[in-house]
């Protein structure tokens, strides 16, 4: 039936068009939060023409849906705003009246003029960051707190990921991911509203779900995101909910998730894979089944105020470091921390990022460690998991404050000199409920074959490095940490567990590659692709590599097909046969002694971190001091010792020092995620002496360059006479002694003596590359460090004598038991080369001017 109509005119039900309104059975998916299409019948849609009497005029059907419109009896309007303008060049506002279809929705047609409803635009020439088409109406209802404004989330048309977006996020390197996906406040004109996006794939229905809707996956159900070439569903839901026209009408702080209806039927409540903040756990020693993300009001990229860094300085000489290659040639004395456990408040409370920030700067400087490794930043709800089962790879841990408050604390590390490492996980995830393992009712983020997509040793599943959408996912979230939290250094997790298909399975538990292989191929060009995007967009930036095998090549930049382009690796070696070394009774240290030696034969492959690290000191597994002559039942005060000369090993050898927290003190148990440090254990005179030589030992580090220039190339060459970085001069096995002489160019050389027994030797003859006086740097007997005074004095002089059997030259000095001696050679040293020098020295001083006589004696003759 044709009706004569004009422009801004509302019918009336009896003059709908047939069929207008609703079918039951829409209504019905609609309320079950299963309709395949919501955006395909609720908003604004033009209907069939030839309805009209009119040239020039359209009918349009308004649905809006929204849970405060479940009440009966309310009087819903509807607001549109004409193409005209008034005196005040404001679009002329008309108000329909809405009749009720069922509870939440309300229905209206109206009569509107031609190009009212702009056209929908191409989404395949939208630009990054998507682009959304804005309603022109708005619904006002009486509700219980006096007249409301509804804004109708599905009139807003458009999309909200370009098509530029899915074919980075698809193709496996989207960098900018954190942008795009996850939970963002945006402002569409004049309406401020939340975006989300996320990934699905085999999901049949996702909703978006809050303590604004009460949960209710009725309320706002999403919209497939398909690709404009082709039509294929991308795997990605998005929707944006708008709130009102001040950002305060904006929901921060609510939990929210995504209710997801699987292909087998069933409902689910997953997290937000890319959230920026998670709820704090009711009860860290359990994982919940639903740790909620949060809608963050500290997200960088949107908010109208962003956190306000004060490191320019440092981040600026961090990038010019990187550009030029020379941040490895810089000291790195790392101490490792777990906030939660560094220090609690007097009655056992957690202290919050802003509260750690200035107590922590102040121990790390006056340890004089300039760096600080810190362990589970990234959200996890199992305090227990120490951090390494993640489930907020784009959070920071929520028990300790807000992002900004994080922030806070590594604003505060960078301008007190401070570089931040933070532990990053890779491998494996979370396999509980709370988690996103089966995320979309099927294995999503894992593989599908449990061979390939469970560590069960850990209990957790293993990444997908297949997918592309996963390979976006993790590279995007080093690189947002390292953009949004001014992160310097990522030491990457069990890179082990990703690059061997077999690693802690047994046979039968694992599937080869396609050339019938133990490596996951795939892995390792993921860990290729995340060093090399590293080193191009945040040059500076320190890639640390976990790994425990002897894979070739971890720290090799070069684009073959097994090098896996990191910066330093994780010296295990080192660590375990230095430590059972050092739990050997005295009598067994002598057939024990090649363990201290095994490291020269690959120190040269690789560069490295010389770790004593959490892994150390938990798990039944004792502290350091526990550690040190287990096996010989030691007293405390000798473990004392021996620990001091630990230290001096670590700091002296190449590779850069690690130490985690508790270590500098002696602390006596084994390290607890639940509880504060002991930290009065550090008052008493024996650990404040050896909290004083981990201080003094980390200075003379940083100080003195052969002690760090030269780590990475321990055999190469340099300086007057070309002396090896690193090279030993003493290996006494049965005295349990060690030295070694580091160079650096024409940097003055520094020899380090160690005695791991605990005789002392009078007169111990040390052949010495140089003759003449050399300074005495260090000493850990030295009363100052608690020690008993033997030995040279500290700031003393020993002085080269007579001839050794292989040598030339040589110091002849006291060792004291357990000790650790560090000397600097004479000022004017390139004068004072010794004739003949040390046998051990492989790369002995060669002679570069000319000087027959002594080119004979080297020769033998």
């Amino acid at each position: 039936m044709a009706v004569a109509l004009e422009s801004y005119c509302g019918l009336v039900v009896e003059f709908w068009p047939p069929s207008t309104s609703l079918e039951d059975w829409q209504v019905d998916d609609l309320h079950k939060s299963h309709h395949k299409n919501p955006a395909s019948v609720l908003g604004c849609h033009k209907l069939d023409d030839d309805h009209l009497c009119i040239a020039g005029c359209q009918l349009h059907i308004f649905r809006v849906w929204h849970p405060s419109l479940e009440a009966e009896g309310l009087e819903v309007l509807l607001h549109l705003d004409s193409l005209e303008e008034d005196e005040d060049c404001q679009p002329v506002a008309y108000a329909f009246e809405m009749r009720r279809r069922s509870a939440w929705l309300y229905e209206a047609v109206v009569a509107l003029p031609e190009g009212w409803l702009a056209e929908a635009e191409d989404p395949g020439r939208a630009p990054s960051g998507g682009a959304l088409q804005l309603p022109r109406y708005r619904v006002i209802f009486q509700g219980a707190a006096g007249q409301e404004v509804l804004h109708d989330t599905f009139g807003y048309t458009g999309v909200l990921m370009a098509e530029v977006d899915l074919d980075e996020f698809q193709g496996g390197n989207f960098l900018a991911i954190a942008d795009s996906m996850g939970c963002h406040c945006v402002r569409a004109g004049a309406v401020f509203g939340l975006r989300f996006a996320v990934w699905a794939p085999k999901a049949q229905f996702v909703s978006v779900v809050g303590d604004w809707n009460n949960w209710d996956g009725r309320a706002c159900p999403m919209r497939r995101r398909h690709r404009s070439v082709g039509g294929g569903f991308s795997g990605v839901w998005e929707l944006f909910i708008p709130f009102g026209y001040e950002e305060a009408s904006v929901p921060f702080g609510n939990k929210y998730g995504f209710k997801i209806h699987s292909a087998d039927g069933q409902d689910i409540v997953k997290i937000d894979p890319f959230a920026q903040e998670f709820e704090v756990p009711s009860d860290m020693d359990y994982c919940p089944a639903l740790n909620s993300s949060v809608v963050s009001s500290c997200d960088d990229s949107y908010r109208q105020q962003p956190f306000e860094w004060s490191d320019s300085s440092w981040m600026t000489r961090r990038e010019e470091k990187g550009r030029i290659a020379m941040s490895l040639l810089e000291p790195m004395a790392i101490y490792e921390v777990h906030l939660p456990s560094w220090r609690r408040d007097p009655n056992g409370g957690l202290i919050g990022y802003r509260d750690l920030a200035t107590q922590l700067v102040e121990h790390v400087k006056a340890m004089n460690f300039n760096y600080v490794e810190l362990i589970g930043l990234a959200h996890h709800p199992f305090l227990g998991s120490w951090g390494y089962q993640v489930t907020g790879y784009y959070s920071s841990f929520s028990l300790l404050g807000s992002p900004d408050d994080l922030k806070f604390l590594i604003n505060e590390m960078h301008t007190a000199g401070i570089g931040v490492i933070m532990d990053f996980v890779p491998a494996h995830f979370c396999k509980d409920a709370c988690g996103f393992s089966r995320y979309d009712g099927s294995p999503t983020f894992e593989y599908d074959d449990p061979r390939e997509g469970e560590q069960t040793e850990w209990g957790t599943c293993i990444f997908n490095f297949k997918k592309n959408e996963v390979r976006s996912f993790l590279l995007g979230s080093a690189l947002f940490w390292a953009q949004r939290y001014h992160i310097d250094g990522f030491r990457c997790d069990a890179v082990s567990c990703m690059i061997y298909r077999n690693f802690g399975k047994a046979d039968g538990e694992w599937i080869p590659n396609e050339n019938g292989t133990d490596s996951n191929l795939e892995a390792v060009s993921l860990l290729q692709d995340l060093n090399r995007s590293m080193k191009r967009h945040w040059p500076g930036v320190i890639m640390i590599a976990e790994e425990s095998t002897s894979w070739t090549s971890v720290t090799d930049l070069r684009r073959a097909d097994f090098c896996l382009g990191f910066d330093l690796k994780w010296d295990l070696g080192w660590m375990n046969d230095t430590l059972i070394y050092l739990e050997e009774p005295a009598c067994n240290k002598p057939s024990n002694h090649g363990k201290l030696m095994l490291r020269n034969h690959y120190l040269q492959n690789e560069r490295w971190v010389a770790p004593l690290s959490h892994d150390e000191v938990a798990n039944m597994k004792g502290s350091l001091i526990e550690k040190m002559g287990r096996k010989e039942n030691l007293a405390f005060y000798d473990r004392v010792r021996l620990l001091s000369a630990l230290y001096g090993y670590q700091a002296a050898g190449p590779g850069r020092p690690l130490l985690f927290m508790g270590q500098e003190i002696g602390q006596g148990r084994e390290w607890n995620c639940r509880q504060s440090l002991d930290w009065h254990e550090g008052d008493e005179q024996t650990r404040k002496g050896l909290c004083t030589w981990v201080s003094e030992l980390m200075a003379v580090y940083r100080h003195h360059k052969p002690l760090h220039m030269g780590d990475d190339e321990p055999h190469l060459k340099s300086g007057p006479f070309l002396a090896r970085s690193f090279d030993y001069l003493e290996s006494n096995a049965d005295a349990c002694v060690v030295a070694f002489c580091r160079h650096w160019n024409r940097e003055r050389p520094v020899i380090a003596i160690f005695n791991f027994s605990p005789k002392f030797y009078h007169n111990y003859a040390i052949g010495c590359p140089y003759w003449g006086g050399w300074q005495v740097l260090l000493n850990s007997d030295d009363q100052r460090y608690g020690g008993r005074g033997g030995g040279p004095g500290n700031s003393s002089w020993v002085c080269t004598g007579q001839a050794k059997s292989d040598c030339s030259d040589s110091l002849s000095l006291d060792l004291p038991g357990s000790s650790c001696i560090v000397l600097l050679a004479p000022e004017r040293f390139e004068d004072a080369r010794a004739r003949v020098p040390p046998k051990m020295m492989s790369g002995a001083p060669q002679d570069t001017d000319g000087d027959i006589e002594y080119a004979l004696d080297d020769l033998g003759f």
